[in-house]
């Protein structure tokens, strides 16, 4: 895949001010493409040193079971099966070089798995003879500023569904039990629309963002019409926006975006 690692090749690392990458240049990136002196950058954040819950042990020696289910851990990816360096036990990104080995501010060696929920509506003004606008539930991020899904991680043993609901309402509804009711049947129109990786700026060489991103379309409006939106701990802002204007968006979520505005034949602003 052409140019996969745009956000995953920047600098500095996020949430960091002086962890620079090693350049790759686009015909580097892919593993197969022989560069005896490639040496990246080696980073773990420091919280992920630690060893809390949600991160595996900083020898990945210790991990058994690349490619599988280790206890209540996912470890297979949604790319297919990855390769993992016989030397130093550690996986292989899929998708090539990011110039920042070890797992960054990612928990898992491999994949790490999250859940995005895509929430629409036809926008309520239209213009006549032209495509309809859709809306878009987006929080604005408070790490980098960038409009994003409500989405999160998928905790141990959680199923993804389950994932994607718990985080809307906590990052979309800061966790009011008052506004989960409005969401019950709006969530029952749920499409799986995206499984894969995810071109993220926290990803390295050995750890990286893989999602399911699921639309849940309100075709007349009732469903929304109530809903109480009001942002969580890791938003500064949550609200509709129309998709009808450029927007600087998170990761992978511009294209999970766009896969939603093309299936819905809705107006499309962004040029292909």
């Amino acid at each position: 895949m052409a140019n996969v690692h745009v956000k995953a090749r920047q600098s500095p690392y996020s949430a960091t001010k002086d962890v620079n990458r090693a350049s790759v240049p686009d015909e580097k990136v892919p593993w197969n493409v022989s560069w005896p002196d490639y040496k990246p950058t080696e980073y773990t954040a420091p919280a992920v040193l630690k060893n809390p819950p949600w991160a595996d042990d900083s020898d990945a020696k210790k991990i058994e079971h690349y490619n599988k289910i280790d206890g209540k851990i996912d470890r297979t990816s949604l790319e297919g099966k990855y390769d993992v360096d016989k030397e130093t036990n550690r996986p292989r990104n899929p998708e090539g070089r990011t110039g920042l080995s070890g797992r960054g501010l990612l928990g898992r060696w491999g994949p790490n798995h999250a859940g995005d929920p895509v929430v629409t509506r036809w926008a309520k003004k239209q213009e006549d003879g032209k495509p309809k606008v859709l809306e878009i539930i987006l929080i604005t991020r408070k790490d980098t500023g960038e409009f994003a899904l409500p989405g999160g991680m998928v905790d141990a043993g959680e199923h993804v569904s389950v994932a994607i609901k718990r985080e809307f309402i906590e990052e979309a509804m800061n966790s009011s039990p008052d506004g989960e009711k409005h969401i019950e049947e709006l969530f029952k129109t749920a499409k799986s629309i995206y499984k894969g990786y995810v071109d993220d700026p926290r990803n390295t060489d050995n750890a990286w963002m893989e999602t399911e991103a699921v639309n849940m379309h309100d075709e007349t409006g009732d469903l929304t019409k109530d809903l109480k939106l009001e942002a969580g701990d890791d938003a500064a802002k949550v609200k509709w926006i129309p998709l009808d204007r450029d927007l600087k968006l998170y990761a992978s979520h511009e294209k999970i975006i766009r896969e939603v505005i093309e299936k819905r034949g809705a107006f499309k602003y962004w040029k292909s």
